[in-house]
């Protein structure tokens, strides 16, 4: 072939290449698959909803006791996402991925936890349970902001996460005429005194779950002064099964999470059982955390 035909050719085979190459460009998004002959990919789910948990280890027992599947407690506490409460316990589960977390209702029995090291070496996080209680001193509870304080100083020296939780019930000591708990509660300040401090503040809500409106406003004001007076605490709110002995149910539980989920990060699922910390809770009520559970598991897995 004369090498003007050749040159011709040439220009001839690169034009088609760049027609189609064009063409392909152009082409509206998902027509390679269309022209190929097989089905277009069907568009990835949306990211599961994560909360943070803290739940005592006692709790998950109970759930395992009763959960059909026996998958439940594991599915959603072993990550790195839950504080699991007692560690240190026999048979604590040292081998899950959530975070050791022990409990104290007194600073003063904090101190010398500290001070005898008896603490396990495993521990990630302390909680400082302050409540209106025979565990908690009297001065301690006069005082919550200032020894919220110092249990957040004392947790922190440990390079430790500090968690405060204090009781709606602490209103009632320091200002025994403030009416209505919650709002005595929010007036004296002791969400922000507690929030403060903290790495994460838990709100003590969970004995309004069968007032879904009543529970919804304290979460709102209590997270909001929270965050007030620390832009970077974590922010939680209280669940149980039975507070206080009360009839509660999965659905009851679940509508209080879908109405405040924007509000906190998380929650504190409580399974109580009647003893000395919670005298009028009576019998634990594992199945009512389980239908709850269920419920959620179109939101979080």
């Amino acid at each position: 072939m004369p090498l003007l035909d050749v040159q011709r050719f040439c220009r001839w085979i690169v034009t088609i290449v760049l027609a189609v190459l064009l063409l392909a460009a152009c082409a509206p998004a998902g027509s390679g698959s269309q022209l190929t002959g097989s089905p277009s990919p069907s568009p990835s789910p949306a990211p599961a909803r994560t909360y943070t948990w803290m739940i005592a280890y006692s709790a998950v027992q109970r759930l395992e006791q009763v959960d059909p599947s026996d998958t439940l407690a594991k599915t959603y506490f072993d990550n790195a996402h839950t504080y699991l409460l007692g560690a240190g316990a026999p048979n604590f589960p040292t081998q899950w991925h959530s975070i050791p977390t022990v409990t104290f209702a007194s600073y003063a029995a904090m101190q010398k936890a500290f001070a005898s090291h008896t603490i396990p070496a495993s521990v990630k996080a302390v909680v400082y349970d302050n409540e209106a209680w025979s565990f908690t001193p009297a001065q301690e509870q006069r005082q919550p902001g200032r020894y919220d304080q110092l249990a957040a100083e004392l947790v922190h020296e440990h390079h430790l996460i500090f968690i405060a939780t204090p009781a709606t019930d602490l209103a009632h000591v320091i200002n025994p005429a403030g009416g209505n708990s919650y709002q005595n509660f929010l007036r004296l300040g002791i969400a922000g005194a507690a929030a403060r401090y903290a790495d994460i503040y838990e709100i003590q809500a969970q004995g309004s779950e069968l007032h879904t409106s009543t529970y919804v406003n304290f979460v709102r004001q209590a997270a909001e002064q929270a965050r007030a007076a620390n832009a970077h605490v974590i922010v939680l709110a209280g669940l149980s099964t039975n507070p206080g002995g009360q009839h509660v149910t999965g659905e009851d539980l679940y509508r209080a999470v879908m109405a405040t989920q924007s509000m906190v990060s998380g929650y504190w699922l409580n399974i109580p059982a009647g003893g000395r910390y919670c005298p009028r809770c009576g019998t634990p009520q594992p199945q009512v955390a389980i239908d709850f559970l269920k419920r959620l598991s179109g939101q979080d897995q």
